[in-house]
């Protein structure tokens, strides 16, 4: 072996000049600091339980950032729409689609704005429903769907299947309309098997998990099968438990790829990220990224299945959910972010319309509360509701908790099945005068026709004329003073009910009127023929004191409305209908809730029991949800205040700050005037009369609130303002696009456009969060249509709309797609 050199020893005189070198290099070096790292957004879908699934993609992440730190990941998870979403929106840089999503996205759009980078290699299966081959010690690219049944179930074999399916016995529990193997593979197989499905037969649970835990629950109705990925389970005894694979050799035979990851085509760090994302990690316990050749074959299959399926390819631009979807994702939101959900509850305006949203929350409240019996470690409930006009008075009872129970939802139903538009519309007593002046007057003309028409002798003529004039009147005074309810003889056809409406106005001062004629005739009549004499009228005075009379009135009350009055009607109605009826209701949920009642024996007058009622619900805390009212102000006193306000009260000290800044008004401050705001929210300027409210901002200060709908008639502004992260919007005002045409036409299309305008503060802030509106399909009540029969038909339709899922019909729940939430992945 030769013989090594010896090192030689540093100099020590070059010490001293060696340590000033490194030490000015280190320095030099401090001097500049070092690059900031790329930011990677990633966005993932996921419509799972995702905690494990994101732990994995996270050590992945994690990984790839320690060996390139250039590159810092963020995450953000949401469903298929989301992710597709944020790619179109530039919102994120990559995304992590599930096949289905890929597929349909492919299919839908072509090559354009995206591009294929890798597929997602996945470890070993370790679920006992999983093949054998799953299950081997090795990365594998693709996976398969398995069909479960309960322990119990009398199904066996394919066989057993098939007959009891063509007997309408099976509840087939799928996944999502786009899940592949959760719907698309179990149907394709179902097919080759000679098994059609109806809609009828299938129930979507939005989770693998949730349709394990659902063949895990007892049930005497139909038989449960459900299809699931290869590895749902993830080895949990809990979740096998119970549970086993039924045999299906064409559902067996299907391969799925795994998810993709694509890239944005214009994201200008991908050729260096490429083979980054790339590498191998060589652990077959992680997940890990490959370039397939073959992707484009593999996907191809897949969207062939997307499209023989009833489903087709994703609905994106228009997607629609369910409340089934929209708990969901609430949970998964719960599962997969540091923070809960903060759901918010829109209630737009609408006078009458507004019932419709008494039955779309009875169907929300519903199903939160089978959301938290299922998943009581995720107490998903509404955190805010925010309300304006129409939607402001049913927000309080929301807010405050009554429709949590079936209790209280019955009783806030039976309180606007009580209200009546008789007694909410009330016009000035000049109104009323002219109408029924203008009422006898048609009466007058049609007797006077009638009696010549069928009495030919003029002698004869004055009896029947009175007789018929006291019988008249006799009804008028019944149908004017007698409280009954005509509303459900008159249909569904609302003209009807407004002609109703119209009538008495003035059938109080018609009836006196034709009662006078009455009487005045039957004893001119009398005294007539004791004279032997009989009534002559002039036949060339009645037809034109009659003809201006009955012209000429309409033109005297449009003077009247336009130059005299300040509204069409006051506001005392819909005062006395909250006086009323809000503390009963309110006091029927605080007895369900072992709490004492509101004390309003000191008040007599319904302003002194409305101001009361605000003190005890402010002041006892009694809201269980923060509440917003809008409001717009007509006039104030103070020129420091904006026109249009949010009043809010916060439930708890729990709750988050809002960012409302100068237009926020804290209800704390103002205990008084929580009913008063509600009432001036809801009031349909200039049909109704704007509310004065004192102490706004200051003392001595005044405002005159009216509809808070000018401003934001679907105020989603607050909400996100308020931190909602999901919101559920029930809009009730139908969006017409007016064209042009007759003058009418134009003037009404331009109100339109302009009440369009003011709107669009809150247009912009739906793409902030998550939106779903619900809205009723016209013909729907006009604003003013307070009539028991209507109510209860437009509260039906409310919690029919709330509650469609598919495959039964197609959801009405409109989504729109919120900016994504990052999360930085944790070193």
């Amino acid at each position: 072996m030769p013989r090594m050199p010896r090192p030689r020893p540093w100099p020590a005189r070059r010490i001293p000049t060696t340590m000033l070198t490194a030490a000015l290099t280190l320095a030099l070096c401090g001097s500049q600091p070092l690059p900031r790292p790329v930011d990677v957004r990633v966005g993932m879908v996921a419509y799972e339980d995702f905690h494990g699934e994101k732990e994995r993609y996270e050590r992945l992440f994690r990984e790839l950032a320690r060996r390139d730190p250039s590159f810092r990941f963020r995450l953000a998870v949401g469903s298929y729409g989301d992710v597709l979403h944020w790619i179109d929106s530039r919102s994120v840089d990559l995304a992590i689609l599930t096949p289905g999503a890929f597929a349909g996205m492919a299919g839908k759009r072509g090559a354009t704005g995206y591009q294929y980078v890798a597929s997602v290699e996945l470890p070993p299966a370790t679920s006992c429903w999983a093949g054998q081959e799953r299950r081997q010690a090795a990365v594998h690219r693709s996976y398969r769907s398995v069909c479960l049944v309960p322990e119990a179930s009398p199904l066996r074999t394919l066989d057993d299947l098939r007959r009891l399916v063509g007997q309408r016995g099976v509840e087939f529990l799928m996944v999502h309309p786009v899940s592949i193997s959760g719907r698309i593979a179990p149907q394709q197989a179902l097919r080759e098997a000679g098994i059609e499905l109806d809609a009828s037969s299938i129930r979507f649970t939005y989770s693998h998990s949730q349709s394990i835990r659902m063949l895990q629950e007892p049930t005497a109705e139909r038989q449960r099968v459900a299809f699931v990925w290869d590895d749902a389970s993830g080895a949990d005894p809990r979740m096998e438990a119970g549970v086993r694979r039924l045999e299906f050799p064409e559902l067996e035979r299907l391969e799925i790829p795994h998810d993709v990851v694509v890239a944005r085509t214009d994201y200008e760090s991908l050729g260096r990220l490429r083979p980054l994302l790339l590498t191998d990690i060589n652990d077959d316990t992680w997940y890990g990224f490959v370039y397939s050749d073959t992707w484009a074959v593999d996907f191809r299959t897949v969207a062939t299945w997307l499209r023989q399926s009833s489903g087709g390819a994703y609905r994106n631009d228009d997607e629609v959910a369910s409340l089934d979807e929209i708990g969901h994702l609430l949970l998964q939101h719960a599962r997969s972010q540091p923070r809960p959900p903060r759901l918010a509850l829109v209630l737009s305006g609408g006078g009458a319309k507004c019932s419709y949203q008494i039955g779309a929350v009875a169907a929300l409240e519903e199903h939160l509360a089978e959301i938290r019996r299922q998943n009581p470690q995720h107490p998903i409930d509404i955190g805010l509701v925010v309300g304006t006009s129409g939607g402001a008075i049913n927000a309080l009872p929301v807010a405050i908790g009554v429709t949590n129970s079936p209790a209280g939802r019955l009783a806030f139903r039976d309180t606007w099945q009580q209200l009546d538009q008789r007694d909410i519309v009330r016009p000035s007593w000049l109104i009323r005068l002219n109408m029924g002046i203008w009422f006898a007057l048609l009466q007058t003309a049609f007797v006077i026709w009638l009696v010549r028409r069928f009495v030919r002798k003029r002698s004869r003529r004055a009896r029947p004329a009175a007789i018929v004039f006291t019988v008249l009147a006799g009804m008028e005074v019944a149908v004017g003073y007698l409280h009954f309810s005509p509303w459900s003889w008159l249909g569904q056809h609302h003209i009807l009910h407004h002609a109703w409406l119209w009538l008495s106005f003035g059938v109080r001062a018609s009836a006196w009127s034709l009662f006078f004629i009455g009487i005045a005739a039957t004893v001119l009549a009398t005294i007539q023929v004791r004279r032997r004499r009989w009534i002559r009228i002039p036949e060339k005075w009645t037809r034109p004191l009659l003809l201006v009379g009955i012209l000429g009135l309409p033109l005297v009350q449009l003077v009247t409305v336009l130059t005299v009055e300040e509204t069409l009607s006051g506001g005392h109605g819909m005062e006395d209908a909250l006086a009323q009826k809000y503390p009963r209701l309110i006091n029927a949920h605080l007895e369900a809730q072992h709490q004492r009642p509101l004390d309003t024996n000191g008040s007599s007058t319904s302003p002194d029991i409305l101001k009361s009622v605000s003190r005890q619900i402010v002041a006892r805390r009694l809201c269980a949800r923060d509440l917003v009212i809008t409001g717009s102000c007509l006039n104030q006193t103070s020129q420091e205040l904006p026109s249009d306000l949010y009043f809010f009260a916060a439930a708890g000290p729990s709750s988050p700050a809002p960012q409302f800044g100068e237009r926020g008004i804290l209800l704390t401050e103002h205990p008084d005037i929580l009913l008063d705001v509600i009432l001036g929210s809801g009031s349909i300027f200039p049909v109704f009369p704007a509310r004065s409210i004192g102490g706004i901002p200051r003392p001595g200060d005044r405002i005159e609130l009216i509809d808070g709908g000018f401003a934001h008639n679907s105020p989603i502004e607050a909400a996100v303002m308020w931190g909602a992260t999901h919101i559920v919007s029930i809009d009730v005002m139908q969006r017409k696009r007016g064209g042009s045409g007759n003058f009418l036409n134009n003037v009404t299309s331009s109100f339109r456009h302009l009440h369009r305008q003011a709107q669009l503060i809150d247009a912009r802030s739906r793409g902030i969060v998550t939106v779903f509106t619900l809205s009723p399909e016209p013909p729907h009540l006009c604003v003013l249509d307070f009539a028991d029969n209507l109510i209860t038909a437009s509260i039906d339709q409310g919690y029919q709309d709330a509650s469609m899922t598919e495959p039964a019909g197609t959801p009405r729940f409109h989504r729109e797609y919120g900016e994504p939430v990052f999360g930085d992945v944790p070193p």
